[in-house]
């Protein structure tokens, strides 16, 4: 199991946040002029401005950051056994890993159009990346745990210690996306209508941060790629 979940990472750098604030959350209600697009909607704040509103990279891109969450990891397998959860790992699992991240590559590569100004269009796309990659590693990391590795509590630490190091890669992507989002939009001020938003990407990053306890370096994110 851990050599599956170690080929579907890839690498990152955790990013420093600052400390999380309440935000608003959910999307804009659902009417005939702006319509629910997915049975799965992202959990983030309702934008400043319609959805309509924001570019038309964007909008694509938050399309397709629903797609991918929308594609949920496959049931258990369907007997406790070793054999059951090897053909259920180098099965179903493995192919909905390997279609996670190739509905995870689109989004990224929808992501690189996304104008610069105004500051918000980058941020929310950050916010929608680091979103999808930390859905992604939770689903990897709710995986079935072998039961002879599950009885027993030193190799379970072990089992638990090691996933936590392969998914660890990804966790920092998803922070780095956060930290992103927060400081293209600090500039804004705590006035802005966008601070929502701000506060939605300080709270997800320290979630992540916390979870796979990740030391944030002190220096500026890049932007996500």
């Amino acid at each position: 199991m851990a050599a599956l979940l170690l080929s579907a990472c890839g690498g990152g750098a955790a990013t420093a946040v600052e400390p999380a604030q309440e935000t608003a959350g959910g999307e804009l209600e659902a009417t005939a002029e702006h319509p629910l697009r997915t049975t799965t909607p992202i959990p983030v704040p309702a934008p400043a401005i319609p959805r309509e509103a924001l570019s038309e990279p964007l909008q694509a891109l938050w399309s397709e950051v629903e797609e991918t969450v929308a594609i949920r990891p496959p049931d258990g397998p369907s007997a406790a056994t070793e054999e059951a959860l090897t053909a259920w790992s180098e099965g179903p699992f493995a192919e909905w890993i390997t279609a996670r991240r190739e509905a995870l590559a689109e989004a990224v590569a929808l992501s690189e159009a996304v104008p610069d100004e105004p500051a918000h269009e980058r941020a929310v796309a950050a916010a929608l990346l680091g979103y999808a990659l930390e859905e992604l590693v939770a689903g990897m990391r709710g995986a079935p745990v072998p039961s002879d590795i599950a009885e027993d509590a030193e190799l379970l630490a072990i089992y638990v210690s090691s996933l936590q190091a392969v998914l660890r890669p990804l966790a920092s992507d998803a922070v780095l996306s956060y930290a992103y989002c927060q400081q293209r939009l600090m500039p804004l001020g705590d006035e802005s209508e966008w601070l929502p938003w701000r506060a939605y990407c300080v709270q997800r990053g320290r979630e992540v941060i916390e979870i796979f306890e990740l030391a944030p370096p002190a220096e500026e994110p890049p932007p996500p790629e």
